[in-house]
């Protein structure tokens, strides 16, 4: 029993260094896209952000997105991304020029910068790629100052400001998101369009020259095009 053992051991083990797995060259040409190991890419897109004093609207940049196929079906996410909204505002206390009839108000442009990791279900049928996932994120704040030039007649501009008069207060960085998205094969990639919902776990304390003036939940749903690129054949 122990010789008959052994033998079936040692023929596993044979076949497993000497037996070919299925190569990259055996997948069909048109499918080496879906048989990546990694995806690389970036998209960016707008979207409404709300908050206790109405909803503005946000946009996001994503320079980087990374996706680790673990399984046909199952993938992990992660990535750098950029997402930013006029989330704040203050009027001042005095105007630029009293007899021109201008008032300023200025704006607090939030920026969080999303760091995060999701589990997905992937499907890919044909040239088709669907996508299910969601996840944690840490995501730390920094503010940037704007100002709104609005005179007698209605008419506003938004500039930069040269100093940075708003800040954020101690936060916790973290949330959720929760995303989906529908793509098409592009060359050995995925041009995709994709709808995702952040939300943080706590308020943040926003601040005006050092001073609290209120606090507000970063609540987001943005709508994103995108392309990533597939790397490393799967065996």
């Amino acid at each position: 029993m122990k010789k008959i053992y052994f033998s079936c051991l040692i023929f596993l083990l044979a076949e497993s260094f000497f037996v070919a797995p299925v190569l990259p060259a055996e997948v069909p040409q048109s499918d080496l896209w879906k048989n990546k190991v990694l995806y690389a890419g970036g998209s960016g897109g707008l979207g409404p952000v709300f908050g206790p004093d109405g909803t503005v609207l946000g946009g996001n940049i994503s320079p980087l997105k990374l996706d680790w196929q673990i399984t046909p079906f199952f993938a992990l996410g992660s990535g750098l991304n950029f997402y930013f909204a006029p989330q704040t505002k203050y009027v001042a206390e005095k105007q630029t020029d009293p007899g021109s009839g201008i008032m300023e108000t200025y704006a607090g442009m939030e920026c969080h910068i999303i760091f995060p990791l999701q589990l997905k279900l992937t499907f890919r049928p044909n040239i088709f790629s669907f996508e299910f996932g969601g996840g944690l994120y840490v995501a730390p704040v920094v503010m940037n100052t704007m100002v709104e030039r609005t005179n007698d007649n209605g008419y506003t501009v938004l500039e930069a400001y040269g100093k940075r008069l708003f800040s954020a207060g101690a936060n916790n960085p973290f949330g959720f998101i929760v995303t989906g998205s529908a793509g098409v094969k592009v060359w050995q990639g995925i041009l995709y369009l994709d709808l995702s919902y952040l939300r943080d776990f706590s308020e943040i304390t926003v601040k005006f020259k050092d001073v609290n003036i209120g606090r507000h939940l970063w609540n987001m749903l943005a709508i994103n095009i995108g392309y990533k690129y597939g790397f490393i054949n799967s065996r």
